[in-house]
């Protein structure tokens, strides 16, 4: 198989296992600083074996590329704090929808900081997912003065992870995919544990459920997902990677639907094709993309 389609089999099967998320955080019942850290760190464990002596090579990166290996740890640590307790404090349609301006936010940054240019095609199909989105969403979106901290957290969340995706982009150019995630996971759980420390958070004392929430958090989202991201990144310009991260509202709502039978509005079909329209319009369009 070329490398090319094994990487976008790897990112379709990662952005399921983002669309994931949400769901698997309401499992836990522990502060979103507790999660991230827990997450990371059972991440790192997993991937440090499949890194092996890739990671002898960090110390011996430059040392612009070992600050922004920590600046990348960093703002993925805090993309997972807000994120989590936005989930936490608002609701799943307000924290989905506001997270939703994201494709944008990281299509203009990537624009200004690497000259990535969004085609009239990607343009389109970031707009088709955005509705799509906010179609899924608006009937249980809710406007009230209780649900500002989570929205604002949620947005927060959104910068911090094209922050997380730019800087990941740079220094990804000198370590392989397996080497790099593991390093900056393994960055994100060091500043989450320094934080737990920091607020007096327990280490360790939490129920099976909460355990099983942070297990799964490690294996799911971040080791397939955001993983799958990281490798993509050398191939494929972040601005596409994230409009197919529009997809997550679709899949998580297919998965409910078969696994819950939570029922679908006309508005949520409306949405779902929107989002299956633009995910099309991203996947097949004809661009050079060679892996490095």
């Amino acid at each position: 198989m070329a490398p090319l389609k094994r990487i976008w089999i790897f990112l379709a099967v990662g952005i399921l296992a983002l669309s994931q998320s949400a769901n698997i955080i309401r499992l836990g019942d522990a502060h979103p600083v507790a999660i991230t850290a827990w997450r990371l760190a059972l991440a790192t464990l997993v991937l440090a074996p499949l890194a092996g002596r890739g990671l002898a090579r960090i110390p011996s990166l430059p040392r612009s590329s070992l600050l922004l290996l920590v600046g990348a740890g960093a703002a993925l640590a805090l993309h997972f704090f807000t994120w989590i307790a936005a989930v936490q404090s608002t609701t799943v349609a307000n924290a989905t929808l506001v997270l939703a301006i994201n494709p944008v936010i990281t299509a203009a940054a990537a624009y200004l900081f690497f000259g990535e240019r969004a085609s009239g095609r990607l343009k389109i199909a970031i707009g088709m997912g955005v509705l799509g989105v906010a179609a899924i969403g608006c009937n249980d979106l809710t406007l009230s003065p209780e649900k500002v901290g989570g929205d604002l957290l949620s947005l927060a969340s959104s910068f911090l992870f094209t922050a997380y995706l730019l800087i990941g982009k740079r220094v990804r150019r000198s370590l392989d995919t397996t080497t790099y995630v593991t390093a900056v996971y393994g960055a994100a759980a060091a500043f989450g544990f320094l934080t737990m420390l920091v607020l007096g958070l327990p280490l360790v004392d939490y129920t099976p459920r909460t355990w099983l929430c942070f297990g799964l958090m490690a294996l799911v989202p971040t080791v397939i997902g955001h993983t799958s991201l990281n490798a993509a990144l050398r191939t494929i310009p972040a601005g596409r990677i994230t409009a197919l991260t529009l997809a997550e509202p679709l899949l998580a709502g297919t998965v409910a639907y078969f696994a819950w039978g939570e029922t679908v509005s006309m508005g949520a079909l409306a949405g779902f094709i929107l989002i299956g329209a633009s995910v099309i319009a991203v996947a097949t369009e004809r661009r050079v993309e060679e892996p490095e």
